[in-house]
């Protein structure tokens, strides 16, 4: 690297010639060298000797630019970075970069490359900002931050080429830092970068170590501080990993419950549609049923109608003529007239609604039936097993019982009957309207209906109102309706499958039905004052009860 950077001659047109030559006799320099001015005339690096053995040091202290110094008119080449070559800008970096032109680019009082740079009287250079603020407070006598000069007015110039060259040259640093940084080496000291300044989170050589900038820091050997930091960056790697293996997790788990949130949904859809698929064929069954059981009322009725029309027509022909009798007995002579007597009778006729009323009555039955369907489908019961009789077997969906051959180890319960084969269901009402139906099985021996929350569990008890009960019953081949003080036989014409059971709280009625063809069975009259529960029997091996769904 070349000690000595000859400037061009043209760099210094601009100087008295009175100057160059005093330049010359005292400094005894000639050609560039002598033209340049002191402050730029090239010189040795510090520590270096320098013409006539100078040293750098001491060849800087008598060459410091003292009072007032011109500015320098530049070569367009210095104008701008832009206008210089790249070889020749980095050429110009390996050489200037070491030495002292990084000083004259600086600010005495920020030290700091100049920003908008201005001259003052003494000829002396500062951020415009820097020398601003040092004179922020005063009001007259204005001194010099570097040279203590005072002036009496506030005065100073831009100085354009000074901050041409400072931009020139802090690029060029910028640049020195970087590849030094990239080759290890200290951007400021050229020195290795051995240790570690944990407050400023970065590496500096051993001068930076001793520095005032750094001497109350935390500072370690780089590979000390890049062991720490491998540790630290390990345990946070593990911790990530962590993270995301417990994300990953969540994600499956989170898309697997997704799933089965869909399959639910899916299958509630499924039930839904299948529900009021069978609600709209049950109406439309009840609604042939209902239709056609009223046009046999209506053809009933008119055939009554008509048949009593002629029967009255009879009896009122029949009447004209006794009448028409008796007008003419009564013109008779008195014996004549005490012979005769009377031998028409006169039947009663029959009003047309008597019998009718009933089955109208009935019919309305069917239609409040069919009005609770429409606003609720069913209840849809299960078995409580708590209440089952240890002879009684429950399906595992709790919707159907038979009767076994031997009692079950079941656990004592106080819902439980413990000698009557019967079970109530899980759900009981104390208002509104219910109903459900069940299936019955082929033979004798079953009985259903409905009973007061507080019947009697322990003990032998009967079927009968009195008892809190009431129910229909398959017995002997027979059906029966279970009231008191005897039973009331029920005369259908046909066996029964399927019977639907209809509670009406507030109406007081429990009614049971036909389901097959909605035929009232029976229905019985009660003041409920309780809550009040299915109640189902099964006492033959040879039936059971279910469930409807």
């Amino acid at each position: 690297m070349p000690k000595h950077f000859p400037l061009p001659t043209s760099l210094f047109k601009g100087e008295k010639k009175k100057k160059k030559k005093k330049s010359q006799e005292g400094r005894g320099l000639s050609g560039a060298e002598s033209r340049a001015p002191a402050f730029l005339a090239p010189r040795p690096w510090a520590g270096e000797t320098g013409p006539c053995g100078v040293t750098g040091a001491a060849f800087l202290a008598e060459h410091r630019p003292r009072g007032r110094v011109p500015a320098l008119p530049l070569q367009p080449c210095l104008s701008s970075p832009e206008t210089i070559p790249p070889r020749r800008r980095e050429a110009m970096a390996a050489v200037f970069l070491p030495g002292n032109l990084q000083d004259e680019a600086t600010c005495s009082v920020c030290l700091e490359f100049f920003k908008d740079p201005v001259s003052i009287e003494c000829g002396h250079n500062f951020c415009r900002a820097c020398i601003v603020k040092s004179w922020k407070d005063l009001e007259m006598d204005f001194p010099c931050p570097q040279c203590r000069e005072v002036f009496q007015q506030r005065s100073f110039r831009p100085n354009r080429q000074l901050a041409n060259m400072s931009e020139i040259i802090s690029q060029f640093t910028l640049r020195g830092a970087k590849g030094a940084e990239e080759d290890g080496l200290c951007p400021k000291h050229r020195e290795a970068l051995k240790l570690y300044c944990k407050d400023d989170r970065r590496t500096i050589c051993v001068v930076c170590d001793r520095s005032r900038e750094h001497r109350p820091h935390a500072v370690v050997p780089v590979d000390e501080a890049s062991e720490e930091y491998k540790v630290c960056l390990s345990g946070r790697l593990d911790f990530l990993r962590k993270e995301r293996q417990e994300l990953l997790e969540f994600k499956v788990n989170d898309d697997k419950k997704t799933q089965e949130l869909l399959k639910t949904i899916e299958s509630e859809r499924q039930k839904l549609l299948s529900d009021f698929e069978r609600l709209r064929q049950f109406l439309h069954d009840q609604e042939h049923i209902l239709l056609g059981q009223l046009d046999k009322m209506e053809k009933n009725i008119s055939k009554r109608q008509n048949e009593n029309i002629t029967d009255l027509s009879k009896e009122i022909t029949l009447l004209n003529k006794l009448i028409t009798e008796l007008e003419e007995k009564i013109q008779q002579p008195m014996l004549e007239f005490l012979k005769v007597r009377c031998q028409g009778v006169c039947h009663k006729p029959v009003p047309v609604c008597t019998d009718m009323k009933m089955h109208v009555c009935n019919f309305s039955l069917k239609t409040v039936v069919l009005e609770k369907v429409l606003k609720k489908f069913r209840e849809d019961l299960t078995l409580d097993p708590d209440s089952a009789n240890h002879l009684l077997i429950l399906s595992a969906d709790l919707k159907s019982v038979r009767m076994g051959c031997r009692k079950q180890e079941l656990p004592d319960n106080p819902k439980r009957f413990d000698t009557n084969s019967r079970v109530l269901a899980t759900t009981g009402f104390k208002s509104g309207r219910h109903y459900w139906e069940v299936e019955v099985g082929p033979s004798d021996g079953w009985a259903f209906g409905v009973a007061r929350e507080s019947v009697r569990r322990k003990g032998l008890t009967q079927f009968s109102p009195e008892e809190g009960i009431w129910a229909v019953q398959q017995n002997g081949g027979r059906y029966w309706a279970v009231t008191s003080p005897q039973r009331t036989p029920l005369c259908l014409g046909h066996k029964l499958s399927r019977v639907r059971v209809y509670l009406d709280y507030e109406g007081e009625e429990v009614s049971f039905y036909d389901a097959e063809n909605m035929q009232h069975i029976f229905t019985f009259n009660v003041a409920f004052q309780e809550k009040v529960f299915p109640l189902f029997s099964v006492c033959s091996t040879v039936t059971y009860i279910k469930l409807c769904p």
